[in-house]
C-alpha cells in the first residue's frame, strides 16, 4: 500500500493503518542493526511480530519452557514493543541490581492507567522525582530499624486473628484477610478494622481483585496503539476494557482517598492520630507533597493487604496438603515454646523450622509470579544481546523460585531445603521474592515479620485439618492456584481445631476475653 493510497480509505481506518505501516517500517529499519536481541521463539509476522506466541494463562511456565530451548534471556516483539525476559537470578541481579541507574524505570501499562492506579500507585510510577518522593516516605516509615517500631501492633492485630480462628474458624480466610489489611492500616491510617467485613478492608480487597483480573486487558489494539484506541469511548464497540477500567478508576481513588480524609478530619479535629499519614501531614507544604503521600499511602494499603493475605492463604493449603510439614513444626513449638505463652517475635531465632517453613510458602508459591516489570532508559549491551531503550524487562520470580538446580523437586513443599549439612538455616532468606534493585518492595520486612508471626502462632495453637462431610469423607484438596498479576490458590475448605485448653486460655488472655 502506497501512503497515497492512505487517504483513499474511510478516516476510521486511516490513523491505524498508518501506524502500522509506520511500525513496520521501523521494524524492517532495525533489522538492519548489526548487534543481535537475545534469542526467543521466531517472529510469526513481520509487523505484529511474537503477537501469536504470546501465552494466555500462566505466563511464567511459558517463558520456562522457551527458556529451555532458547536460554535463560529471552526476547519477543508485538509490534514495536521488545520484551526481555530474565529467568534465571544472576541475570536478574546483573541487570536490575548492579546496572539499576538503567533498568529502574516502569513500562508504560495502558490499563493500569486507564484504571486510575498509574496516577498514584509507587509500583506502577515511572521512575523520576514523583517516585523518589514516594520512595522517601517509605525510607523513613519501613527500613528494618524503624518496622521494629510497628510490633507491638503487629502483635496486637495477630491476637485478634487468632481471636476470630477460635471463635468462628469457618471464616478463616476472611479473618487472615482482616489481618493482612488491618496491620497496614493501622500503620497508614490509625484505622482500627472491624472484625468482619471492613469497608476499607473490602475496597482494598476489591481494588487489587480489579487490577490484577485486568491489568493485561484483552485488547491487542490496546497494548500496541495506547494513544488512539484508550480514547475510544466506552460505548464504542470492542471497547469493553474502557467499561472495566472506568469501574476499577472510581474503587481505585476511594481507596486513595477515603481513609485519608479521615484522618485529616480528625486532625482539623484537634485528634491526629498515632500514624504514617498523620506525620507526614504536618509537614506538607504544597499540593504536590500531598499527593505523593495520598499515593504513597495507598500503595502501601493496597500492595501489603493483597500480597501478605495471599502468602497466608498458601500456608494454609500447604498445610492441608503436607500434613508431615505441620506435625514437624508443631513438635519444634512444642519442644522449644510449649503452650503455656503465645509466641512472640523474641523466639524467632529459637524456632529455625519455623523460620524455613515461613521461606517454603513464599518459595513455593510466589504471589507475584512475574512481579512488576522494569523498562530499560537507555540502550545497553548484555552477554553481548542488545537490549534496546524503551524495553520491557520481566523477572521470571517463578522460575528463579522453582529452579531445580537450586531447589531440587522445586513443586514439593519442603523447609528443610534451607537447611545445611550441620542443620542449620543457610543464607538464602528468598528475598528475591520481593523484587531487585531500587524497586525492591520497601515493605518487605513488615511484611515478612506479619507472616512469620501469624504463621507461628496458629501452628502452635491450631491444628489444620482436612474438612470432613456428614459421612467421614474429606474434602478433595487442589494444589492450584488462580492465574494473574497476584495469585492466589483456588477456594478450598478447612478445619481449624483448637489443639489444647491450654491454647483457648492463651489466646483468650491475649484478646481480653473471660
Amino acid at each position: 500500500m502506497s501512503l497515497m493510497s492512505l487517504f483513499h480509505l474511510h478516516s476510521q481506518y486511516a490513523l491505524p493503518v498508518g501506524t502500522l505501516c509506520i511500525v513496520a517500517l521501523g521494524w524492517a529499519l532495525s533489522r538492519t542493526h548489526k548487534l543481535h536481541y537475545p534469542p526467543g521463539p521466531p517472529e510469526e509476522s513481520m509487523v505484529s511480530g511474537n503477537l501469536s506466541d504470546l501465552p494466555a494463562k500462566f505466563a511464567w511456565d511459558t517463558y520456562i519452557g522457551w527458556g529451555a530451548k532458547y536460554g535463560d534471556i529471552l526476547h519477543f516483539r508485538v509490534y514495536d514493543k521488545h520484551t526481555v525476559v530474565l529467568n534465571s537470578y544472576e541475570d536478574n541481579v546483573e541487570l536490575l541490581d548492579k546496572r539499576s541507574a538503567i533498568y529502574s524505570d516502569r513500562p508504560y501499562m495502558p490499563m493500569v492507567d486507564l484504571m486510575g492506579w498509574l496516577s498514584f500507585d509507587t509500583a506502577f510510577m515511572q521512575y523520576g522525582p514523583i517516585w523518589r518522593g514516594h520512595r522517601r516516605i517509605f525510607q523513613q516509615f519501613f527500613k528494618p530499624d524503624v518496622a521494629l517500631n510497628y510490633r507491638p501492633m503487629q502483635t496486637k492485630k495477630i491476637h485478634d486473628f487468632l481471636g476470630g480462628l477460635l471463635t468462628t474458624p469457618e471464616d478463616f480466610a476472611d479473618h487472615y484477610r482482616t489481618l493482612a489489611g488491618a496491620v497496614i492500616l493501622s500503620i497508614m491510617y490509625a484505622h482500627d478494622v472491624a472484625p468482619k467485613d471492613d469497608y476499607l478492608v473490602h475496597l482494598a480487597d476489591t481494588s487489587a481483585t480489579q487490577l490484577t483480573e485486568n491489568i493485561f486487558p484483552n485488547s491487542t489494539l490496546l497494548f500496541a496503539f495506547p494513544s488512539i484506541f484508550r480514547h475510544l469511548p466506552a460505548w464504542f464497540p470492542g471497547a469493553g476494557f474502557k467499561r472495566l477500567a472506568l469501574e476499577a478508576r472510581k474503587v481505585a481513588f476511594e481507596m486513595r482517598d477515603i481513609p485519608l480524609a479521615a484522618v485529616q478530619k480528625q486532625m482539623k479535629e484537634g485528634l491526629a492520630p498515632n500514624c504514617v499519614t498523620a506525620t507526614v501531614l504536618e509537614t506538607c507544604q504544597s499540593k504536590e507533597e500531598f499527593d505523593v503521600l495520598a499515593g504513597a499511602a495507598a500503595t502501601g494499603y493496597a500492595a501489603g493487604a493483597e500480597t501478605t493475605a495471599s502468602y497466608l492463604a498458601m500456608f494454609f493449603q500447604a498445610m492441608l496438603l503436607y500434613p508431615d510439614v505441620q506435625r514437624k513444626a508443631k513438635q519444634e513449638i512444642d519442644a522449644v515454646i510449649g503452650s503455656e505463652r503465645l509466641i512472640t517475635f523474641n523466639d524467632q531465632s529459637s524456632l529455625p523450622y519455623i523460620e524455613a517453613l515461613c521461606r517454603e510458602v513464599m518459595r513455593w508459591r510466589q504471589v507475584l509470579p512475574l512481579s512488576v516489570a522494569h523498562a530499560s532508559t537507555s540502550d545497553n549491551l548484555y552477554k553481548g544481546y542488545y537490549i534496546p531503550k524503551g524495553a520491557t524487562v520481566v523477572s521470571n520470580v517463578w522460575a528463579i523460585a522453582h529452579d531445580p538446580k537450586k531447589y531440587p523437586d522445586p513443586h514439593i513443599f519442603n523447609p528443610s531445603r534451607f537447611f545445611d549439612q550441620d542443620g542449620k538455616l543457610n543464607d538464602d532468606h528468598v528475598g528475591y521474592v520481593f523484587g531487585f534493585g531500587r524497586r525492591i518492595c520497601p515493605g518487605r520486612h513488615l511484611a515478612s515479620a506479619t507472616i512469620w508471626l501469624a504463621i507461628a502462632t496458629v501452628l502452635q495453637n491450631f491444628d489444620i485439618q482436612n474438612k470432613k462431610d456428614s459421612d467421614g469423607h474429606e474434602s478433595p484438596i487442589t494444589e492450584e492456584h488462580t492465574d494473574g498479576f497476584v495469585i492466589h490458590p483456588l477456594p478450598f475448605e478447612c478445619s481449624i481445631v483448637l489443639r489444647s485448653a491450654e491454647a483457648r486460655n492463651i489466646i483468650l488472655e491475649a484478646i481480653g476475653g473471660a
